[in-house]
């Protein structure tokens, strides 16, 4: 309590600065120690002990300077000034004391492991060392005259020696006290503080898991809020486009708003993205690939943009053809894509090159790989460099107007480029152009020569086959777009394309008719798409139907929930065409060629 009151009269908090109020204390500490050592040795010097010249009027003046050095600093809030004169003060009383007492043991001396120690508690092991030389001192003016004076006024009494004594080591005592109740005291305080800081601390954790949680609810609730419209707006394009009897401005238009759907599908991916790298929910994919050719086709992409704009692109490789490592082909395509899609943005004239070389030794099989992308375009000023990293960031406001984009491109390629623990460096000068330069750990493997995938003509042709197909989805636009997509991959005068807004009428529909494929939304009103799939599992008419998980919940992660629950194949949206085409072509004529061929051979072994 009482320590407490003379940290409100010094201004002083051991909750809040802990350093502060323990030296504000040792200055209380020492101002009441000296001011009350003075008066006590200046009242026993004077009228019980007889004691040497001039030491009463030296423990009085001492007493009352240190009470108005200790009152004038700790009022200032300067407990360092305030300790450091009285230090002085108690080394020039010291002295004066050794000087006096010369040939006797001042007993002024057993002040002294009080003032080492509260020198210690305030600044450390450092000011122990400062007062080593002062203390060498002084005990050397003690052995000097060590010889005992007993005659004159210089002459002591052995009983008055250990009256002083006594004193002194009580005053010792005393100050040792004061110490140690102001250590306890604020350490005291320091760790309620602490507890109450710790509890703080824990609901400020649970708010930000709280708000974490909020977050990736949110995202997650957008981005199936967003691709569902998506679905139609690029579903309901695509399948316009097929039509041959367009006019060229309506296919132009038609392009433009795909062009449209397909930037914003992509702003909504990198913003994904972006959130899974910050929760560090993105998992890597670590299989063999050829780095060469992923440089290659991923420089090839963008070949007629920039050629386009009169820019000539380039690529250097010096690690050879094929260059077969292990890693996440996807993923480095999306940060080269980045990185190219920015060059060919903000590169007017001149050239883009595209380098890849091997730094340094081989380790242990992982080579050290270099991707370099150098453009003569814009540049980036030096201020700017380190931000344009920061998600939503760019150079300044009119790049914004003048080129597009969010900023969030070059964030999710340091996060990636970090998350395959390497490394992503910028140099640029406005004028002059940029290069971006990523630094890779990558294991290099031996792998054969892959064949060139070519594009199957077949791939685009009708698929012809009867089928039965069930449509699902509460959302009617879905149910038009699908209906629309599906009629235009199969041909056949035994197509029948049911559709069913909810998981209940799904199943009802099910049970009554057998249905080849079922495309099933995912989040539905009463019965959910899962619930609808594993009941329709368990009818007797499409119990081998091929249902496909079409959501808009698009993640990698999501996929593998859903085959796991027992889908057999996953579409995201918003629905591509071609993947539609592939699916399609797998249930009604990859899948039932094989069972026929397995009831045939069930049936020559019959027959045997």
């Amino acid at each position: 309590m009482l320590w407490r009151q003379i940290d409100r009269w010094t201004g002083a908090d051991p909750q809040i600065d802990f350093d502060h109020a323990i030296k504000s204390r040792i200055a209380v500490a020492y101002t009441a120690i000296f001011t009350l050592m003075g008066l006590v040795n200046a009242f026993l010097l004077a009228f019980v002990l007889g004691g040497r010249p001039g030491m009463a009027e030296l423990g009085l003046i001492s007493s009352l300077i240190a009470a108005t050095i200790g009152i004038v600093g700790l009022r200032l809030r300067r407990p360092n000034a305030t300790m450091g004169v009285i230090i002085g003060l108690a080394a020039i009383v010291m002295f004066a004391a050794a000087w006096a007492n010369r040939g006797s043991f001042p007993p002024a001396t057993l002040y002294l492991p009080g003032i080492v120690l509260g020198a210690y508690i305030a600044w450390g092991s450092r000011a122990v060392l400062v007062a080593i030389p002062p203390l060498g001192a002084y005990f050397w003016l003690i052995v000097a005259n060590a010889n005992p004076d007993t005659f004159g006024r210089l002459a002591f009494n052995s009983t008055e020696l250990v009256n002083m004594l006594v004193a002194a080591a009580a005053f010792s005592c005393v100050w040792i006290v004061l110490f140690g109740s102001s250590f306890r005291s604020a350490t005291t305080d320091a760790r309620l503080a602490l507890t109450e800081a710790n509890k703080q601390l824990e609901t400020a954790l649970i708010s930000a898991q709280e708000a974490n949680r909020a977050k990736s609810e949110f995202i997650a609730n957008m981005s199936h809020e967003v691709r569902t419209p998506l679905n139609g707006v690029i579903g309901m394009t695509n399948v316009m486009q097929a039509d041959q009897t367009l006019s060229e401005d309506h296919r132009r238009n038609l392009d433009l708003i795909d062009e449209s759907g397909k930037a914003l599908l992509e702003l909504l991916n990198e913003i994904l993205d972006l959130s899974k790298i910050d929760a560090d929910a993105l998992e890597l994919e670590t299989r063999e690939f050829d780095l060469s050719a992923l440089v290659r086709s991923t420089t090839e992409h963008w070949r007629a943009q920039a050629e386009a704009k009169g820019v000539a692109l380039s690529v250097s490789n010096q690690l050879g053809e094929p260059a077969f490592v292990v890693g996440d082909p996807i993923r480095l395509r999306q940060v080269i894509n980045n990185l190219l899609g920015n060059a060919v943005k903000f590169t007017h004239s001149g050239r883009i090159s595209v380098s890849l070389a091997s730094v340094g030794e081989p380790r242990e099989g992982v080579t050290r790989v270099r991707l370099a992308v150098r453009d003569t375009g814009i540049g980036i000023p030096g201020n700017k460099q380190e931000a344009i990293f920061d998600p939503f960031s760019q150079v300044d406001a009119s790049v914004t107007r003048r080129y597009g984009g969010t900023g969030l491109g070059l964030a999710i390629c340091r996060r990636l480029v970090a998350k395959m623990d390497g490394k992503i460096t910028l140099s640029s000068k406005m004028g002059r152009g940029s290069t971006f330069t990523i630094d890779l750990p990558l294991e290099r493997v031996e792998g054969r020569e892959r064949p060139v995938a070519k594009r199957d003509p077949a791939s685009v042709e009708p698929v012809e086959a009867a089928a039965r197909i069930l449509v699902v989805d509460d959302v009617m636009t879905n149910q038009l777009v699908l209906k629309a997509m599906v009629q235009q991959i199969v041909k056949a005068d035994e197509l029948i394309v049911d559709s069913a807004s909810g998981g209940r009428e799904a199943v009802n529909k099910a049970t009554s008719m057998a249905y080849d494929v079922v495309l099933m939304d995912i989040q539905m009103p009463e019965m959910d798409g899962v619930s609808a799939m594993q009941c329709i599992r368990e009818t007797r008419k499409s119990a081998d139907a091929r249902i496909v998980a079409v959501t808009a919940l698009a993640s990698d992660d999501h996929r593998r929930e859903f085959l796991a629950a027992g889908f057999s194949d996953y579409l995201p949206k918003p629905v591509e065409i071609a993947e539609l085409r592939r699916v399609l072509k797998t249930a009604l004529v990859t899948d039932r060629a094989e069972g026929d061929a397995e009831t045939a051979g069930e049936g020559r072994l019959a027959s045997r």
